[in-house]
């Protein structure tokens, strides 16, 4: 049976794995894959040279712009354990072919600077984490009138005197797709949302105690902020028109998390003109 297959070459193989170590490239592994085997004779491999985009038609991330020797060359492959070699199989859509041509890059800078002493001088890097908040839909709900509108007695009870404004309490809504992103090299852990500014939103979803988030990759969470109006509709409409309620400039949120030296990292997230502001402390 003829083979479809763009492979590598064992020399091209054995390459990929030296450039980086023959350790894994994803940054949350870095798993050494060859070893020592209890037969004096024989080592110990765990390693696989993978397919960026993949070798054949209708594999994970196949390009068909790319030629066979593109496919099956050093620029199209990443060194990785079989662990994480079948998880980036199974998840396509996560573990795109750029992600992986970030983690094969970073890798091989690592061992390049360890090689040349470099480790020594630098400072190791940290998780970094911004927000986005994304605007799904706003509204209004009446929930009555208000005590403040006109009152008459008829036979002895009150009555609201109702004009073409009538003066009504509302719960205006905003609905926001809540983005935490992770923009670095580095997973973070067991994030925590705190709200500290002078107003809060009514409702986030709530994040697992124990989480992590890794490099260039993203949560994304519901968002619902809530403000109790009284006026007329036309009021009510004007505050519901910005996507970004007038009054997140008293909004300031903290985002705490962790680095894998357990050091404790913060992004703040504030709202200054409609925009959003983050800041790592």
């Amino acid at each position: 049976m003829a083979n479809n297959r763009d492979d590598f070459s064992k020399s091209t193989t054995l390459l990929m794995a030296k450039r980086v170590g023959f350790s894994c490239s994803n940054p949350n592994c870095r798993q050494l894959t060859v070893g020592s085997n209890e037969i004096e004779s024989k080592s110990t491999s765990i390693g696989i040279g993978a397919h960026i985009a993949a070798a054949s038609k209708g594999g994970p991330r196949y390009d068909e712009t790319m030629t066979p020797e593109q496919r099956s060359s050093i620029s199209n492959g990443i060194w990785l354990c079989s662990n994480c070699a079948k998880l980036i199989d199974t998840d396509v859509n996560k573990y795109s072919a750029n992600i992986l041509k970030t983690w094969k890059q970073n890798a091989e800078d690592e061992t390049r600077k360890k090689l040349n002493g470099e480790l020594k001088n630098i400072t190791v890097g940290s998780p970094y984490l911004e927000v986005d908040l994304i605007w799904r839909c706003a509204g209004r709900s009446n929930r009555g009138y208000s005590d403040n509108n006109p009152i008459e007695v008829l036979d002895g009870v009150p009555h609201f005197v109702i004009n073409h404004k009538p003066i009504i309490l509302w719960d205006i809504y905003w609905h926001f797709d809540f983005v935490i992103y992770n923009n670095s090299n580095y997973p973070a852990y067991n994030i925590l949302i705190e709200s500290i500014g002078g107003i809060h939103f009514r409702y986030i979803d709530k994040l697992p105690k124990i989480n992590n988030l890794a490099p260039l990759q993203n949560i994304n969470l519901n968002a619902k902020y809530i403000e109790y109006v009284e006026g007329d509709y036309t009021l009510a409409e004007e505050i519901t028109r910005p996507r970004i309620p007038l009054k997140f400039k008293e909004l300031v949120l903290r985002i705490k998390y962790f680095d894998d030296q357990r050091i404790e990292h913060y992004t703040y997230v504030e709202f200054k003109d409609g925009k959003i502001i983050n800041k790592k402390e």
